[in-house]
């Protein structure tokens, strides 16, 4: 750790584990340890809520559940 608290992660570390230079990481304490954990761009992040991964059915049975609630208002 140098003086401003920096710490380099040894290059068979990094391409091991996937840390890419410039990755920003979270650092967590379990168990007595420090862990690193790589954070996620944006980029990378993309797509993790599609339709495949089931966030779409639920948004459309929201949308559905909505439509049914101001029926029943309107009948009221």
């Amino acid at each position: 750790m140098n003086p401003k608290g920096q710490v380099t992660i040894p290059e068979t570390l990094r391409s091991r584990y996937g840390f890419p230079p410039g990755t920003k990481v979270l650092w967590l304490e379990r168990e007595g340890r420090i862990v690193p954990i790589p954070l996620k761009t944006v980029g990378e992040l993309r797509g993790c809520l599609s339709p495949a991964s089931g966030a779409g059915g639920l948004a459309e049975a929201l949308v559905q559940e909505r439509e049914r609630d101001r029926a029943m208002e309107d009948d009221a």
